[in-house]
């Protein structure tokens, strides 16, 4: 019970940062999609990072950070959604782009994550 309990605190955070962050580069810097695309990198590049940490300081704080924070600060869904948009819109080149972008950099950031979290 206290692990949903830090899902559930950890799920607003995230929820909220995200909404936070795309808002800024979305109003201010006019990324639109990108948005979407940067909050789906950093929040590969800390699930890299603080995954095997977590789990280390205990399943509660791997459930709050990673399952919780993480968990619903990354957007996939958004991001499949973002994807359609652009199709019904015959945006084709940014689509491929955009997708293509997301999926190697959030795999090469996860990596990096990983990795760094080994030197630290």
């Amino acid at each position: 019970m206290k692990e949903c309990i830090g899902v559930l605190i950890g799920g607003g955070i995230g929820a909220v940062l995200r909404y936070f962050i795309c808002n800024v580069l979305q109003q201010k810097l006019n990324l639109q999609h990108w948005a979407t695309f940067w909050v789906n990198i950093t929040g590969c590049l800390t699930l890299g990072l603080l995954f095997e940490k977590t789990l280390a300081a205990g399943y509660l704080v791997h459930a709050f950070i990673v399952i919780g924070i993480i968990g619903s600060y990354t957007t996939f869904s958004a991001f499949e959604y973002e994807n359609i948009d652009l199709i019904a819109h015959e945006k084709y080149l940014e689509f491929l782009k955009y997708s293509t972008f997301s999926c190697i950099f959030a795999f090469i950031a996860v990596a990096c994550g990983f990795y760094l979290a080994k030197l630290i």
